[in-house]
């Protein structure tokens, strides 16, 4: 991100002198100023077999929506906490299917690597309605995740157990 403005003293303008700070005195840099912009949510179109998306399995599709600009400077937490807490499996009219809400899942933290790998730590349990679900709920975390941290792959932990052992025992 390039940062452009005036430099005091450049072009003709009269340089203000420095100002002093005491060695004792901490340093401290602003806060990233939250942007809005959309959250990129992932959800189901049920039983289309892939022609709305990416294929997932039951066949299934998943799709990408955006949500109306939300003002934040952590899109990770605010995306993941978006889809967590959403109540409802069906997306309105929108013919859109979640298959998280039911469960006790959480948001805790998440960060990107040097790989361009997100991983998203959450507490709590799923509650997969079915055996189709499973995929449903570890694609539409996976790809939420990596469309807010714009990572390439993702990792889910819950409780420190990846997603997909956490699914199994379901």
């Amino acid at each position: 991100m390039a940062i452009t403005g005036c430099v005091p003293g450049g072009d003709g303008e009269t340089s203000s002198p420095p100002v002093q700070t005491s060695p004792a005195s901490p340093t401290t840099s602003p806060s990233p100023t939250p942007r809005a912009a959309p959250l990129t949510l992932y959800y189901v179109v049920l039983g289309d077999g892939g022609a709305s998306g990416e294929p997932l399995g039951c066949g299934d599709s998943l799709v990408a929506f955006e949500t109306e600009p939300v003002s934040t400077d952590d899109p990770l937490r605010a995306g993941m906490e978006r889809l967590l807490a959403d109540p409802e499996r069906e997306l309105g009219a929108s013919g859109l299917y979640s298959a998280i809400p039911g469960g006790t899942l959480e948001y805790l933290s998440g960060g990107v690597d040097g790989t361009g790998t997100v991983t998203v730590e959450l507490t709590g349990r799923p509650a997969p309605a079915g055996v189709c679900d499973n995929p449903r709920i570890e694609s539409q975390l996976e790809r939420t995740a990596m469309a807010a941290a714009g990572a390439s792959a993702a990792v889910i932990l819950v409780d420190s157990v990846p997603i997909e052992e956490v699914l199994s025992l379901q």
